[in-house]
């Protein structure tokens, strides 16, 4: 019985196997395994057998009988096949709400038509899953939880020697760990942050080329791909002369973005005394002093906060401004110089009104301030008077030391 085969009577013995469940003898030699795969999601549906073959109610070597299927460790190249068994099993997988398409996805990847020609070096399932303790990706302890994923897919990709051999380069990982997404991912904790998975997919993972690039950032920063697409770069990059985002943020190495972008990507492409550098300078210079305004008016709020909570009522104008602002962000990608620059004022002139409205709240209290420490003063003046008044009213004490009437 050759190797396909017994995945077939593997697959056979699947669909059977949750009716005529029992505890198998495999654990009496295999403890060890049977705590791990306790764990998984497998645990309430498959047994051994459902994997591995074999007889499950014998104890001892006659249990890997290859009549019963056994195929002990599935060979690398049969894993995906074998798990496919299951997971493109749409009977099997509609209950839980699975896709059934991942074995399809995985032979159209990378890794899937590397192991066609039999290159058993590339991943498949368990490489990425997990073997025996497979759990869902919402478990923080997950392999392929949104937080591991990069560590995951990093066990091959930053191994020199392995990526050696593909010619491919084995600092993606690092790279991604210090860029804008890695810090989100991270960092920030934030939920929507991109993985390795999200660019290139799971497991129908590729490396991204040409025009794919921009419409795969695209899936995150739509309005910014829209205006790139309408501007001079648009044409560019369809043209073939500059890979959209890339030519400008990087690839996996992706920084935060700020104005020394416009110093130091321009003129990889255009001569410093250029109308296309001076453009970038242009929209540099307005798209910061927004910045600026808007920062130092929120800075100015939170500041007046704590002995001013009215001034809370600022804070609607405020976001009307950073509206502006964060409008004007990716309008820049259409270099569309007069746009931004209605959409800059309006963003620091609504700032400086904002900041305006705190210093005249600042002044009131100064000059409630000033009127109050008066007021004090007057207070005690007048206190001090009145006592020093009474004192010199009081008659003289006698020799008795009784006061006159």
């Amino acid at each position: 019985m050759d190797t396909q085969a017994r995945i077939a009577l593997i697959g056979l013995c699947m669909l059977v196997a949750p009716a005529v469940r029992a505890d198998e003898s495999c654990v009496t030699c295999h403890p060890d395994v049977k705590t791990e795969y306790a764990q998984s999601v497998h645990a309430s549906e498959l047994t051994c057998t459902g994997c591995h073959g074999g007889d499950p109610t014998i104890v001892g070597p006659e249990a890997h009988a290859v009549e019963k299927g056994y195929i002990g460790k599935p060979a690398r190249k049969d894993i995906p096949t074998l798990c496919g068994t299951c997971h493109a099993d749409a009977d099997r997988m509609r209950p839980s709400g699975l896709p059934t398409d991942q074995l399809a996805q995985y032979w159209q990847s990378k890794h899937g038509q590397l192991l066609a020609q039999g290159d058993t070096r590339v991943a498949v399932c368990t490489d990425c899953h997990g073997t025996h303790r497979i759990v869902i990706r919402t478990e923080p302890t997950s392999p392929i939880y949104p937080q591991r994923v990069p560590a995951t897919c990093g066990r091959c990709h930053a191994d020199e020697k392995l990526m050696a051999i593909y010619n491919i380069p084995a600092v993606q990982l690092d790279a991604f760990r210090a860029s804008v997404h890695g810090v989100a991912l991270f960092v920030e904790q934030h939920p929507d942050a991109p993985t390795c998975a999200t660019c290139h997919g799971a497991h129908g993972a590729t490396a991204l080329n040409g025009l794919a690039i921009g419409k795969v950032c695209g899936h995150c920063h739509t309005r910014t791909l829209d205006y790139f697409n309408d501007g001079p770069h648009g044409a560019a990059a369809t043209a073939g002369q500059m890979s959209e985002c890339i030519s400008c943020h990087g690839y996996h190495d992706t920084p935060q973005p700020d104005a020394s972008l416009f110093d130091t990507t321009c003129q990889r492409c255009h001569a410093p005394d250029s109308d296309a550098v001076a453009t970038g300078q242009k929209l540099k210079t307005v798209l910061g002093a927004a910045h600026d305004a808007l920062q130092t008016a929120t800075t100015e709020i939170t500041a007046m906060e704590p002995v001013a909570p009215t001034v809370t009522r600022l804070q609607p104008r405020l976001r009307q401004a950073r509206a502006y602002w964060l409008e004007a962000v990716p309008v820049q990608h259409a270099l569309a110089l007069e746009r931004v620059e209605d959409l800059t004022r309006s963003a620091r002139s609504i700032s400086e009104d904002v900041r305006a409205a705190v210093h005249g709240m600042q002044e009131d209290m100064r000059v409630r301030y000033i009127g109050l420490a008066l007021a004090w003063a007057f207070i005690l003046f007048a206190a001090a008077v009145t006592i020093l008044y009474k004192r010199t009213r009081r008659p003289p004490a006698g020799d008795d030391g009784s006061r006159a009437p």
